[in-house]
């Protein structure tokens, strides 16, 4: 019946054409339909593409897959298949084809059935773009007189060039492609401008059914595209746009093989080399933009991240956890970034992103508190930093490498050995525990904190009084912990990690762009920033071999029972941190090694492996992977020398200054440089100074 209605509207309606009824009935059904630009703009909602800094897709996000694109950028070839298979009298009819409409009528009626369309494009335009959701699903007499009459009106406001783009790029073509660029790109990876005829005649089947003619599907839906790209080429020799024998060559080629082993070989749609990072795009931008913006504004999100070197870091990442695996090691992480400004150039939150036995999904880069851990020994650089700043040592001073019990409390270093009083420098570079404590306990924990904090690392530390402070145990974000050093690299400017560069919207209006200048704010001297950079060579030379001849800096870090070691540095363009460890998903620890827990309980997060030292990864992750990057790229020059540091002599027995006989070492002008002459400041129970024999005068000529 509901048939039979329409068909007889159709029939009253045609009467009527060019009576003032028809007019009042057009203005009350057609009046609110939009203009084409509203309809392009606010109802076609578009792909938002996260890319490399590079302009390389990293990953799109969407709730309907779509690119809107001119109709000059839709291959000809397209546009002729889909006229041939949805509409063939599209440039004839006047938005309705009265007569293909009445053969779907009886038709439907004769056959007891609703499959034969007769909808025309612009039918097809009115009833996905201009009615509502509810109304375009309803089967109603009036939905369909609406539809009718809105097509015929569309007709006279639109050219049909523009109702075509439209109709291209709306139409859903399958596993979540709309229109003919996202279908273009999901089945073939070309754009619609360079379609071939296989390629357009196969498209233009699929939006008759997208989910039964589905190529990616099941073998039942395999053969149903199959037999309606037949349909779709016979009906294009039908009205003259293919030969026969084109259409049986095009039938008969390796279209649909090439295409499904190409879709085969790409990975899925969460990418786990990029899938932390793209989690922390995602998070900004719905924090900054909102969730409908994200997934339907067609957003272009061009980031920091370049993904070769996110893929060598990944690749080492995964190195070291193969290498220490019979340690106990299941997983890692590593950032990478730009010293200067915090871009971030390679982020690996975990050593597999979808194992959930190590927790993958959780960001060990710390971008949020969930990932943040403990660094160990690599903190000891904020209490150096802060007594270096404050004038009350060099890097000459000698330091207790001998006392072992501090405030009441017996500390021990890694190895159980003492060395007595030792510099400074060699402190920092041995990694040695007791000098540490003892310059965090003659400092005081809140100047150490506050200098971190000013650095720019934002976690609280539980018991800022507790000298065991320096010794790392605190959860900290490593993103924050690299950005703080990188201070010292940059020339004492702190730096915020930054992972976009630019955000436009779908008609290229730029929303944001990085500005590497904006709150850049000096935190420590240049002065410093080079003091601790030279100090921090040290390590690299001792445990880094060939490094040590290049403009690195670097500091390790090993957490207590060895529940994680971290090996954190830089270059003067290139600051990176890696770490290693075990995690489990559960509540407890089995790594095998949970009985080295011995003054905490051991669980899945915080489980021991065995012996790994920060050194360890420096030497299978960090070194390899910078050596690596740097294959491919200049080594930059070494880091200059500001005016405000000086070269002077001092002696070995204290640090005091010497006018000869004693070794070079620098220091902070003025503040930081030696105050008293060798011999006025020896350590406890150290043997007075003896001043060295003048050199004997040198005999005098002979007189022949």
């Amino acid at each position: 019946m509901r048939f039979s209605l329409v068909a007889l509207i159709v029939i009253s309606a045609t009467a009527l054409v060019g009576t003032g009824a028809t007019i009042g009935v057009v203005d009350y059904f057609a009046g609110d339909l939009p203009s084409i630009d509203a309809i392009q703009t606010a109802n076609l909602i578009q792909t938002t593409r996260i890319l490399d800094r590079n302009g390389n897709l990293i990953e799109a996000l969407y709730h309907e897959n779509r690119t809107v694109v001119p109709l000059s950028k839709i291959s000809v070839k397209l546009q002729r298949a889909t006229i041939d298979t949805e509409d063939r009298t599209f440039y004839a009819n006047s938005g309705v084809d009265y007569r293909r409409l009445l053969i779907a009528i009886v038709y439907d009626l004769t056959h007891r059935t609703g499959t034969l369309g007769g909808s025309t494009i612009t039918e097809q335009v009115v009833k996905n773009d201009v009615l509502d959701t509810t109304e375009a699903q309803s089967r109603t007499i009036s939905r369909k007189f609406r539809e009718l009459l809105l097509a015929e009106e569309m007709e006279r406001r639109y050219t049909k060039q523009q109702i075509l783009e439209l109709y291209l790029n709306s139409i859903n073509y399958g596993n979540g492609a709309y229109g003919a660029e996202a279908a273009a790109e999901t089945y073939f990876h070309v754009h619609a401008s360079e379609l071939s005829w296989a390629q357009a005649s196969f498209l233009a089947g699929l939006p008759q059914a997208p989910s039964d003619y589905d190529p990616f599907g099941t073998p039942d839906q395999l053969d149903a595209a199959k037999v309606r790209w037949r349909e779709v080429l016979d009906g294009m020799v039908a009205v003259g746009d293919l030969s026969g024998s084109a259409a049986d060559t095009i039938y008969a080629g390796d279209l649909l093989t090439r295409m499904l082993t190409l879709h085969k070989s790409l990975a899925i749609a969460h990418n786990p080399l990029t899938a932390h990072f793209v989690d922390y795009i995602v998070a900004y931008i719905k924090q900054r933009y909102g969730d409908v913006a994200l997934y339907e504004g067609g957003l272009t999100i061009t980031t920091t991240l370049d993904l070769s070197t996110q893929a060598m870091a990944d690749k080492w990442v995964k190195s070291g956890v193969r290498t220490y695996a019979k340690r106990g090691v299941n997983t890692g992480a590593m950032l990478v970034m730009n010293p200067s400004d915090g871009e971030i150039l390679a982020m690996v939150g975990s050593a597999d992103y979808n194992n959930a036995a190590i927790r993958g999904q959780i960001n060990l880069t710390g971008t949020d508190p969930l990932g943040w851990r403990g660094v160990g020994s690599s903190f000891k650089v904020y209490t150096y930093g802060a007594a270096l700043q404050a004038g009350l040592v060099t890097p000459a001073s000698l330091l207790n490498d001998s006392t072992s019990v501090i405030g009441g409390h017996s500390f021990s270093d890694w190895d159980g050995k003492h060395e007595g009083f030792i510099t400074l420098r060699t402190a920092l570079a041995q990694s040695r525990n007791l000098p540490a404590l003892w310059t965090y306990s003659s400092e005081g924990g809140d100047r150490v904190v506050s200098f971190m904090h000013n650095l720019g690392v934002t976690a609280p530390i539980q018991t800022p009084d507790g000298v065991a402070t320096t010794l790392g145990p605190d959860a900290i974000s490593m993103t924050e912990h690299l950005a703080a050093y990188s201070a010292f690299d940059n020339g004492g400017y702190r730096v915020a990690a930054h992972a976009v560069l630019r955000v436009t919207d779908s008609s290229a209006k730029v929303l944001e762009a990085l500005d590497a200048n904006a709150g850049r704010v000096s935190v420590v001297s240049p002065e410093l920033g080079y003091m601790m950079t030279d100090l921090l060579r040290g390590p690299v030379k001792l445990y880094l071999g060939g490094l040590g001849a290049r403009p690195v800096a670097g500091k390790s870090g090993t957490t207590e029972a060895y529940t994680g070691s971290i090996f954190i540095g830089y270059t003067p363009d290139l600051a990176v941190a890696a770490s290693l460890m075990h995690i489990d998903a559960g509540a407890s620890c089995n790594s095998g090694y949970a009985y080295l827990a011995t003054t905490f309980p051991p669980s899945g997060w915080q489980c021991p492996t065995s012996v790994l030292f920060g050194e360890n990864v420096g030497v299978s992750v960090w070194k390899p992977f910078l050596e690596e990057y740097y294959s491919s790229h200049a080594w930059p020059a070494f880091w200059a020398q500001p005016a405000g540091v000086v070269s002077r002599q001092v002696c070995s027995y204290d640090g005091g200054y010497v006018s000869s006989g004693g070794y070079n070492e620098i220091f902070l002008r003025g503040v930081g440089e030696p105050r008293y002459p060798c011999g006025a400041n020896p350590y406890p129970g150290e043997q007075p100074y003896v001043p060295p024999a003048p050199p004997a005068p040198a005999p005098s000529p002979s007189p022949h």
